[in-house]
């Protein structure tokens, strides 16, 4: 099968979609498929680093020059790039990602290519915006399914923008488990420069909306307990910046540390997709305290975090809950910004006093991650649903061939039975 996938971004930008990308694709060309991906260009990326997908960048497929640089012919020229890359790739199926949202142009255009080219095309939505571009892009374009990434993204998609529930299933995210395992913890904080400290990660875009700011202030709270506590920041490379806060959130930052005396108990990584396992492994605790105002979508580094097996804390925001049970693998927090902080850190402390509870915690972390959200498990799930969908696409155009009246000398169409 050849898989078209297309998406704004893809590493060395940082991000929970990002790191879906890689995880799905990756295992299904282990499987055989061949998979190529239309994506925004960047600088830093190594396409070698990507043996299994062939990669086609193009400005276009960044939001940024879309909204700000593509000019008036923004849309006829979205049009030839998307037609370009199916008719040098003749993918089978082509799986687009978060295009109901930003610009109208991608799905439309999209939409419009199926249909010339007898492609079933699928969206998976990684968020939701409550707004009529984001309804119009999920209701008035052809898509043969739509994915929500949870149950928590699955309900807006039938109650504000009324799909029928038949077209939108639910697909949680998988990681790769043999890659996220769990590892010596003193070894690795030896090798991360962090050995004797109390490690708490927080793997997540750096910015307000992700709860770091609460995670420094809990650290803050918890440092006279355990003057040698570190806090493990990543998600500070190249993200996807949807709301413009990382300039000023970069400004609070500094001020909260040297208000706290935080400085030397704040470490800020840029964490490859290499480096994540080892940051992992060196935590105590990963926290994700989102007071993201729309919901976290799903949440794929606490899931990174238990197949780890280490017990993780998170807001009640969204998917979270979906993922993270409370008192079996992890603790929930109430995501009110007013008291996040102070919440946060009983939670931390907690786990970090009880160290039969961790081992409890993370133990069942595991065993969720084994049996929920497995990469291939997700990708035999996936694969599943692009077969029918092809199925279902040869027999439409074969009952559309089937069904077109036989044209006589004249032009007017035949009275006899047969059909061609």
């Amino acid at each position: 099968m050849k898989i078209g996938v297309m998406h704004w971004a893809f590493p060395p930008v940082v991000g929970g979609v990002e790191s879906h990308l890689v995880y799905l694709y990756e295992e299904l060309a282990r499987m055989g498929h061949e998979v190529s991906l239309l994506t925004a260009p960047h600088p830093d990326r190594d396409p070698s680093a990507y043996p299994w997908c062939r990669i086609v960048d193009n400005d276009l497929m960044s939001i940024r020059y879309c909204l700000n640089d593509a000019g008036e012919d923004r849309y006829l020229r979205v049009h030839e790039m998307m037609e370009r890359f199916i008719e040098q790739e003749e993918p089978d199926i082509i799986h687009a990602h978060n295009f109901h949202y930003f610009v109208p142009d991608h799905a439309e255009c999209l939409d419009g290519l199926s249909k010339k080219y007898g492609l079933p095309i699928v969206l998976t939505i990684h968020n939701y915006w409550e707004d009529d571009l984001c309804r119009h892009l999920l209701s008035d374009i052809g898509w043969d399914r739509i994915v929500a990434v949870s149950y928590y993204m699955k309900s807006p998609c039938i109650f504000d923008a009324k799909l029928d529930p038949g077209r939108v299933e639910v697909h949680y995210h998988g990681i790769d488990l043999d890659r996220y395992c769990a590892m010596d913890c003193d070894a690795i904080k030896e090798r991360l420069g962090l050995a004797g400290r109390k490690v708490v990660f927080h793997p997540a875009r750096a910015c307000e909306s992700k709860g770091s700011l609460h995670s420094i202030m809990a650290a803050a709270l918890l440092k006279d307990k355990y003057p040698d506590i570190c806090l493990v920041l990543s998600g500070n490379g190249d993200s996807v910046d949807f709301d413009a806060e990382r300039d000023p959130f970069k400004a609070r930052v500094g001020e909260l540390l040297r208000k706290y005396d935080m400085e030397k108990n704040v470490l800020f990584v840029s964490a490859s997709g290499d480096e994540m396992p080892l940051y992992m492994n060196a935590a105590d605790v990963v926290v994700y305290p989102t007071i993201f105002h729309k919901g976290e979508a799903f949440g794929i580094a606490p899931v990174e975090a238990m197949a780890c097996s280490k017990p993780v804390v998170v807001t009640n925001s969204g998917g979270l809950v979906e993922s993270t049970y409370p008192g079996i693998n992890g603790l929930i927090v109430d995501k009110n910004p007013e008291t996040l902080a102070e919440e946060l850190a009983k939670s931390i402390d907690r786990i970090m006093g009880d160290r039969e509870l961790a081992e409890y915690l993370g133990k069942n972390g595991r065993e969720v991650a084994l049996e929920r959200f497995d990469s291939r498990k997700m990708a035999l799930r996936m694969e599943h649903l692009y077969d029918r969908l092809i199925s279902d696409s040869v027999m439409q155009r074969a009952g559309n061939k089937a069904a077109r009246p036989r044209q006589g000398i004249n032009g007017a169409g035949c009275t006899t039975s047969r059909m061609i």
